[in-house]
Parts: structure tokens; sequence; C-alpha cells
């Protein structure tokens, strides 16, 4: 049996996604798709816009076969440790051939190239990266101007464009970690690229059949606008849910009264300890506080030239969740998968779970109920997490609804025919 793996948020699925699981499945000659998902929250530091059962049901409905939830730590973390983390659950399984990946640029040789200098961090490449940060570089500036100059020093036939290319997209950069995790784990599993068809991964505009999740969820979130125009760009399923009266899609700004309670709380301390935080960022945060207003404004207030929106939006959701640089280091020191949580299957792919068991040295979490880690163990530490985010979430979604959500202990698989 082959297997292909997915590392993915779906928020939300859209035909896009429906459309990678397909080619995947085609160019692999896989039989069967496994997806690592972020639970409910994402890596551009936000909630997603529907909960992790309903986003896997999603999937499921449209040829995933088993979802599996990547740690909250992880799925709130910078793209190298998202991609390293997501890759380490994927070989954690035992059985998966192939990790499949959508991008703008299918160039595997390129993204290979690039992946084994990032891998490797060969000294002049190294020197010439810390340097562009000295003069005030963002990193994503620094790293694309380092990588230039070791092209150029060690005669590697790449052209400059090709490099800003590969690290001006997110999916790109996305799956250039991917390639990088795999090389420096010496993983089995073979990457495979598939081009992305349709509207960019910024582009908020429902201009064809293949949107993107960031012009779904600004359709979702705006009040006038025609909801009925979604249903070109996403499956059947998808628009069942989305479109239902009980569904409610969350946003960042409703957790911005408790996120300004939480600052305050912890100002005394400062942020620093906080994961992705510095001394510096600790004391903007301090000085901006008397201006906050709302989760957004916050973040457009503390970004910088240097510092980006999306890594002060993570860094405000680690403070809010609790996350810390301490749990980090903790994760990467015990293989950043402590256990396997499985959100939802399709019930003809149930076989599959007797596979992964032959494969797998993790504990196969299927009830969170039953699920009792070692007391001080990484696992302990990030069920805690999970559990935490997760029941944060729900309250919120309470609030918003008016309705009494399930709290994390109470929730069950999702299972599809």
């Amino acid at each position: 049996m082959k297997i292909i793996g997915i590392i993915a948020e779906y928020n939300p699925f859209h035909n896009g996604h429906a459309y990678q699981i397909q080619k995947a499945k085609e160019q692999s000659g896989a039989d069967c798709v496994i997806v690592a998902m972020s639970g409910n929250y994402v890596q551009r530091g936000m909630p997603a816009v529907t909960d992790k059962f309903t986003r896997s049901s999603m999937a499921l409905s449209c040829g995933a076969d088993l979802v599996f939830e990547l740690p909250t730590l992880w799925s709130v973390s910078s793209a190298e440790y998202f991609a390293k983390a997501g890759t380490a659950l994927l070989d954690a399984l035992g059985c998966v051939d192939t990790i499949s990946f959508g991008c703008e640029t299918p160039d595997l040789s390129l993204f290979t190239t690039l992946a084994d200098i990032l891998a490797r961090e060969p000294h002049v490449y190294s020197k010439a990266l810390a340097a562009r940060l000295k003069q005030g570089y963002s990193f994503p500036a620094a790293r694309e101007a380092a990588l230039r100059s070791y092209a150029a020093q060690q005669n590697i036939r790449i052209a400059e464009e090709d490099i800003a290319a590969i690290l001006g997209s997110p999916n790109n950069i996305l799956a250039l970690e991917y390639i990088k995790a795999l090389r420096r784990s010496h993983s089995s599993m073979r990457p495979l690229p598939i081009l992305r068809s349709g509207s960019g991964y910024h582009d908020t505009e429902l201009n064809d059949r293949f949107c993107s999740a960031a012009a779904i969820r600004k359709t979702l979130a705006d009040p006038s606008a025609s909801k009925q125009a979604l249903r070109s760009c996403i499956p059947a399923r998808t628009a069942d849910i989305l479109f239902s009266p009980h569904t409610q899609p969350v946003t960042e700004q409703d957790f911005s009264e408790m996120l300004y309670y939480k600052l305050l709380a912890a100002l005394p301390n400062g942020f620093s300890e906080y994961a992705d935080s510095s001394p510096h960022l600790s004391n903007r945060i301090a000085n901006a506080l008397t201006e906050f207003t709302d989760y957004k404004s916050f973040c457009e207030r503390l970004k910088t030239k240097e510092v980006t929106y999306t890594r002060i939006s993570r860094l405000l959701l680690h403070i809010l969740l609790d996350l810390k640089q301490s749990d980090v280091s903790v994760g990467v020191q015990n293989g950043y998968i402590p256990y396997l949580r499985l959100l939802g299957l399709r019930r003809a792919s149930a076989g599959l779970l007797s596979e992964i068991k032959k494969h797998t040295q993790l504990p196969l979490i299927t009830k969170p109920s039953a699920y009792a880690p070692s007391k001080n163990s990484p696992a302990a530490l990030f069920f805690g997490q999970d559990v935490f985010a997760s029941n944060l979430y729900y309250g919120v979604l309470a609030l918003k609804t008016g309705f009494r959500q399930k709290n994390e202990m109470q929730r069950e698989l999702a299972v599809v025919p």
C-alpha cells in the first residue's frame, strides 16, 4: 500500500486543496492520504476560521483518509518549526512514502539545491546572513541576500529571480522548509511538489474557481458580502458546513479582550520568555500597551520593517496561549511529536490505524479522555497545551454564538463514510 502525507491548515478547505489531493494521488500512485493538520490555531498567529474537527470533516469528505493534529505549539510556530514538526509527525506514522505540498514553483531540483544550503548552513552563507541581519535587514530579506551571495561565490547556477520566486511566496517557503526538514532528519519520505492553480496565497478577491483561503475568510467575515459567491470556490461539503446557521467564523478579533487581559497580567515580568519573543519585542509590547484597542490594530502598531505582522501576531498568540521559549526547547529535544492525536477518519479507511500501530512507537490518541501521559513528561506538557488552547477556542465560540460548546475531552472523532 502506498501512502502519501500532506501537512495542511485547511483554513478552510477549498477547491485548491481538493485539487492537490487529487493530483498528489495521481502523480504518486498512492492508495491513501494522511493529513497532519493544524488544530484550532494556525501558523499566521490566529484562530482557525472553524474548529479542527469541522475542518477534518471537510478534508475527509474530499479525499483524505486520516487526519492527525499537529500540536498547538508547532501549529502556531514559524515556517521552519511548522515544517519540522509536520514532517516528524508523518515520519512517526511509519507508513508514509511521500510528502506532497502545493507551491508556485514546482521545480524540485531548485528546491533541493536551496534546501541543501539551508540544511548545511555553510560558514560562508551563515556569515553573509549574520552580516545582513546586523545591517537591519528583516530575516526573510537577509536570508534571500545571503543565498544570492553564497550561490554567486560558489558558482552555483541559480538565477536571482528564481531565488526571489522561492522566497517570495509563503507556499514556496513552506515547500523549501519541508524539503530541508526531510534532509536534516534523513527521512525516507520523498517530496512531491504540486503546482498550485488559481489565485495567489495573499489574493483576497473571489475571482475564480481556485480562490485563496484568505479570500474565503475575508468573505465569511464580511456581513455585507454575498456568501453564495463562495460556492464556486469550495467543495459542496465545505459549503454545507460554512453556510449552516450554526457556523460562526472565528477571527483573532474575538480574542481581543482576553489578549489585553493576558498582556496586562504578564506586564510586570515582561514578555521575553514567550516563544518567538526577544527583549526588544518585549519592550515594544510594554511601551505600546496603553494604545491597545484590539488584536489586529495592536499587531499593526507593533510591526516594523524588520519584524513582520505575522511574527507579531504569532508572538501575541504565544503570550495568550502561554507558550514559552522553554517549551520549544523541550519539544525539539524530544523529537517534536510526543503522541499521535487522531482527529478524524473515513470509515472505509479505518484499517489504516492497524497499519500505523504496527510501525509507530508513539501513543495513538483516539479518545483524549482516556489518555494519561506521565506527569511532567513532554507528552503531558504538549497535551496540556492542546487541551487548554482548544477549550479557550470553544469558550470564545460559545460567547460568540450564545450556544454551549463541548470541551476538548467531550469531542468525538470526525467520521465520514
